[in-house]
């Protein structure tokens, strides 16, 4: 979306255009071709644009109706939930800098609860950042500046760095591909150290230690949403795993290993967010359960415990992997229909699905899995 667009939908005229978009029925073809009789052509494709991203948003965003958006900045930025959590680390009405704040996502968070100066070199961004804080109500607590984030004063009493992790259209996961650079990290590091680092979980665990701060993974809703790096005060403990909205955190302190048992009654599938802080065997001596295979991710314990860190599942039968024999099994249960997990094997859930080709009346979980280097298959209802 070009400059001009965005103004004119910030405009006016720009929400008559978007109420009448919203009243339209039928296909995006239809609807544009309806909205050219009267705007130009970016316009009116603008418009409609806007308001399916709205309609994706509201995963994100509790007001997201009257937000705007860019599709890129919409899938970078993080949603209410992960922002509000992130500003509690920030002191009560203190100056923050929201570097690279895209539509403002992030400071919605932090000016909750800081005073925000935000800064992001695009235009059409900055514009909708102040629109977006404008709609929670928070415009007197934010200092929009439209500039490069590596060419302003560095004065502040903490930071929130969100680079960006894209280059030539596509995902970028190591630190010398982002921007600002590793080399502006540092900088920044050096002149506030009290900062945050928005960073993707898919990032090679070398890569963020080599930044020297905590390493906290954040899921929501069972998905691994980012990776933060926090430095100075920020900083707590070395790694975290963290799932919301339930705000639960396991951390790295002191535990033993954990060597693989054969399964008990239960199966834990452990958060994503554990997973990739390396924190299953912690999360194991917090349930009291083991491992099912020295290599593999998941968890098993004879007595039900709850956890916000794990999905269990109760085990109703357990054999060597063979399709065939599965099949008899499930129709035996009469199994209508299955939901399929898998880790550390190379099945097709898609294709097993198909092959099985149920028709009874209940549904399973299938966890696909290895159990002490073989190649298994778990039969299961969630459990409680």
């Amino acid at each position: 979306m070009d400059l001009e667009t965005a103004k004119f939908l910030l405009s006016p005229q720009g929400s008559e255009l978007l109420r009448e978009a919203a009243t339209l029925q039928g296909s995006f073809l239809s609807k544009i071709t309806i909205l050219r009789r009267k705007y130009p052509p970016p316009i009116a494709n603008a418009a409609i644009e806007l308001l399916e991203l709205r309609k994706r948003a509201e995963s994100k965003f509790s007001l997201a109706h009257e937000m705007f958006f860019t599709r890129e900045a919409l899938e970078q930025a993080s949603s209410e939930t992960i922002s509000r959590y992130r500003a509690e680390r920030y002191k009560s009405d203190a100056k923050v800098l929201d570097l690279a704040c895209g539509i403002g996502g992030d400071t919605i968070g932090l000016a909750e609860r800081c005073l925000v100066t935000a800064v992001d070199k695009d235009p059409v961004r900055i514009l909708m950042a102040e629109r977006n804080l404008e709609v929670y109500g928070l415009s007197s607590r934010v200092k929009f500046i439209c500039a490069d984030v590596t060419s302003i004063p560095l004065d502040a009493e903490a930071a929130f760095l969100d680079p960006s992790r894209r280059a030539n259209g596509k995902r970028v996961v190591h630190l010398d591909e982002i921007s600002p650079s590793r080399e502006f990290i540092h900088h920044l590091i050096s002149e506030i150290p009290d900062c945050g680092i928005k960073l993707s979980p898919a990032m090679e665990y070398s890569e963020l230690e080599s930044l020297e701060g905590e390493i906290e993974f954040i899921s929501e809703h069972r998905v691994c949403k980012e990776a933060l790096v926090w430095l100075g005060n920020f900083k707590t403990t070395h790694i975290r795993a963290t799932v919301l909205p339930e705000k639960a955190s396991l951390v790295s302190d002191g535990h033993g290993t954990v060597s693989a048992r054969p399964p008990g009654k239960y199966l834990y599938e452990p958060d994503p967010c554990v997973v990739r802080a390396h924190l299953v065997e912690k999360l194991a001596w917090e349930i009291g359960a083991w491992k099912i295979d020295e290599q593999i991710a998941f968890l098993s314990s004879t007595m039900l415990v709850h956890t916000p860190f794990a999905s269990p599942y109760e085990i109703i039968e357990s054999l060597p992997f063979n399709l065939k024999e599965l099949k008899k099994r499930l129709r035996g249960l009469d199994a209508g229909r299955v939901v399929i997990k898998k880790r550390g094997v190379a099945y097709s859930p898609v294709e097993i699905e198909k092959r099985l080709n149920l028709s009874g009346s209940h549904e399973f979980v299938l966890i696909l899995s290895r159990l002490m280097n073989t190649p298994w298959v778990f039969i299961c209802l969630p459990a409680g």
